[in-house]
């Protein structure tokens, strides 16, 4: 999607019947895509793997990164995110902590 701050990518899975939706990039490796393999979120560029329910960094060079959820609300099977918690989540996974 398109914003002030230029485009963001979201990504969207569930885990443990659970649906979660989080910016969908790698800053360090400046790749964009992640694989969801047995509860982790592993970066199809770098290897970096994440909790797939926090969004914490577990290992590889792009832990400190971690993937803020964004939050949404679910409607006749369509998922809504405001854009302001789109924005806030992606600065969030960009800045290192």
């Amino acid at each position: 999607m398109n914003t002030d701050i230029g485009e963001i990518v979201v990504m969207d899975y569930r885990f443990d019947d659970k649906v979660f939706v989080r910016s969908n990039v790698c800053p360090p490796c400046n790749s964009i895509g992640f694989t969801l393999e047995n509860g982790t979120l592993v970066c199809d560029s770098c290897g970096t793997v994440f909790d797939a329910e926090t969004g914490t960094g577990i290992g590889g060079g792009c832990v400190a990164f971690p993937k803020e959820s964004i939050p949404y609300t679910i409607s006749e099977d369509k998922i809504t995110m405001k854009l302001d918690d789109v924005v806030t989540a992606h600065e969030k996974a960009i800045e290192p902590n």
